[in-house]
């Protein structure tokens, strides 16, 4: 795989209605090693859902829900950026960039925002160092890992 494909995952509320149209297909062609995973309510994502993602293997993770007040099951968005918040203070917690997780509520069909959203998250991405080393890479140990 090449150096400069990072594995995104983007978890959406259903309800965004973002790619009704296909736009989808488009958006993930233009980006290999994006994953866009539609969800019944950003509010059902679990912090250790989020964890696993990057633990499998992504390098980031945006979390896409409503506005609070258009939210249809009344406090799904807020759920979901409490969540979000409680992925990323173990992320803190383990030296990781907290900044792999995000919570973003976009304006329902808004593909632009979407896309202008992503950019911004690819940029962020690209100031991190690979989250998981290539296989054919050695680990680096660090001073604290090795027990004396």
């Amino acid at each position: 795989m090449d150096d400069s494909v990072k594995k995104v995952v983007v978890y959406y509320c259903y309800n965004l209605k973002l790619f009704r149209n296909g736009a989808h297909k488009t958006i993930a062609a233009k980006r290999p090693g994006l994953s866009l995973v539609a969800i019944p309510c950003s509010g059902k994502m679990e912090a250790h859902h989020l964890l696993r993602t990057l633990a499998e293997g992504a390098q980031g993770i945006l979390v896409l829900g409503c506005a609070e007040a258009a939210c249809q099951y009344l406090e799904g968005s807020t759920r979901s950026r409490k969540r979000v918040g409680y992925a990323r203070s173990w992320l803190e917690k383990l030296n990781i960039e907290p900044d792999r997780i995000r919570f973003v509520q976009i304006p329902p069909m808004d593909v632009e925002a979407f896309e202008r959203t992503l950019a911004d998250f690819y940029t962020l991405l690209d100031s991190f160092e690979a989250l998981h080393p290539r296989k054919d890479e050695p680990a680096q140990t660090t001073r604290s890992s090795v027990q004396t």
